[in-house]
């Protein structure tokens, strides 16, 4: 989302003088960007649901920031609903089903953790767990899309119990029609380290066409710092905030535009293979900032604005996918747009010509192929699924404070037999 909850980081800096006591290990933790690296897959439907579907000859993604809403919980168990969370993974799964079912969904802001803190000393909770949430829906996709979904998620956040600091509040989740092959999860520099950091979760799709590296993060809000400078400290005595990594320029990048360096470094020293490469997330920056041409200046491909879609328009929120407000219910409880930012991208590292089966294109709105499935904006409407929207009881409006995006890469024109991956 634009804006992490600043609460969440007070209580964080508030805690850090009683959890480095009770675990005085902490002090001790290095700053290793790209070393740790970690994930579990948790099987979704394992089994088919009819006959398989026919091969997909194009390469289809949606991606949203779900927004976790543990801010809008009161301090009293049952009291609180995280802004409807559960009408909201309702409204989200019928609005995957409404794109077509895409090949690969993938989510950001997921929360695990059953307690978190706000201002000191209010701690929400128990809160519903948003993966768990998405558990519970994979029968309901299965028989809708036809296929089931099998959902990559790293283990720390998915654990019955409390995870590690800085774990469980905002986790990426990625969705697939197809087997992952490999997963690997990429903590990202922060000055809150190892209290609180971002990450980019990389998983290897086994697609039917050919195979698919998808990348997903949410970086860094102005809460959590990512407008400092990197390598200052924030992080009260005796204690101290990682060092500025080497691949960073101390002061001379934010902390949200080393993270963009840290991924993009990361994506090149991983995507090693003929087929796409897939970039999603919540960047929390524009473009023609640092961030985005991070990504851009390396010839990646901003996909809505390839697909011939205009650029965001702040004053009508079209083409828009941050903006609404992420403190309370107003804005998810309205039919307006209310946006004003365009921070969620979906990115594409073009297919090899040489080596890839797909040599097709990023389809538009116009619908080229008459698939059914366009590159653009999704989720992006008020509630179409039932006649009116608003305040409970009325069915919510909104899925999320984003609105999200989504990818129809076609590849209609593929040629050569489909090869495993590892063969020349």
């Amino acid at each position: 989302m634009r804006k992490a909850p600043i609460a969440s980081v007070l209580l964080l800096l508030t805690d850090v003088f009683t959890t480095a006591a009770r675990k005085p290990k902490w002090l001790s933790h290095v700053w290793l960007a790209g070393v740790l690296s970690t994930v579990v897959f948790i099987g979704g439907v394992q089994a088919r649901v009819g006959e398989p579907a026919r091969p997909d000859r194009d390469i289809t993604v949606a991606n949203l920031n779900i927004l976790h809403g543990f801010a809008c919980d009161p301090p009293f168990p049952g009291d609180g609903d995280q802004r409807r969370v559960q009408d909201r993974i309702d409204l989200l799964v019928e609005h995957i089903i409404a794109a077509g079912s895409p090949d690969i969904v993938t989510l950001q802001e997921n929360v695990t953790e059953p307690f978190v803190g706000l201002v000191p000393p209010v701690v929400v909770g128990p809160l519903d767990n948003t993966v768990a949430l998405l558990q519970k829906q994979l029968s309901s996709l299965a028989k809708a899309c036809g296929f089931p979904y099998e959902v990559v998620f790293d283990p720390e956040g998915a654990t019955s119990h409390t995870a590690d600091p800085g774990r469980g509040i905002d986790e990426e989740l990625i969705l697939t029609r197809y087997p992952a092959f490999y997963a690997e999860v990429l903590p990202l520099y922060s000055p809150l380290f190892p209290f609180f950091f971002r990450h980019v979760l990389f998983a290897r799709i086994d697609h039917d066409l050919e195979p698919v590296d998808v990348f997903t993060t949410h970086l860094a809000a102005e809460a959590d710092f990512g407008l400092l400078p990197c390598g200052v400290n924030v992080l009260p005595p005796p204690l101290r905030s990682p060092p500025c990594p080497a691949e960073c320029l101390a002061p001379g990048d934010t902390v949200r535009e080393c993270q963009a360096k840290q991924m993009a470094h990361f994506i090149e020293a991983h995507h090693n293979i003929p087929g796409a490469g897939i970039i999603t997330g919540d960047f929390n920056a524009e473009p023609g900032t640092k961030v985005y041409n991070q990504f851009v200046g390396r010839g990646w491909i901003d996909s809505h604005l390839a697909a011939k879609n205009t650029e965001c328009n702040p004053v009508t929120g079209a083409n828009c996918t941050a903006g609404r407000e992420d403190q309370n219910l107003s804005d998810l409880e309205a039919p307006n747009l209310n946006q004003n930012q365009r921070i969620d991208f979906i990115f594409v590292i073009k297919p090899d010509d040489k080596g890839s089966r797909c040599i097709g294109d990023i389809d538009t709105l116009a619908d080229e192929d008459r698939d059914g499935s366009v590159t653009g904006l999704s989720a992006a409407e008020p509630n179409p699924f039932a006649p009116a929207c608003g305040s409970a009881p009325l069915p919510i409006c909104w899925a999320s404070d984003h609105s999200g995006n989504q990818l129809d890469l076609n590849c209609k024109r593929s040629r050569g037999p489909r090869k495993k991956l590892g063969e020349g």
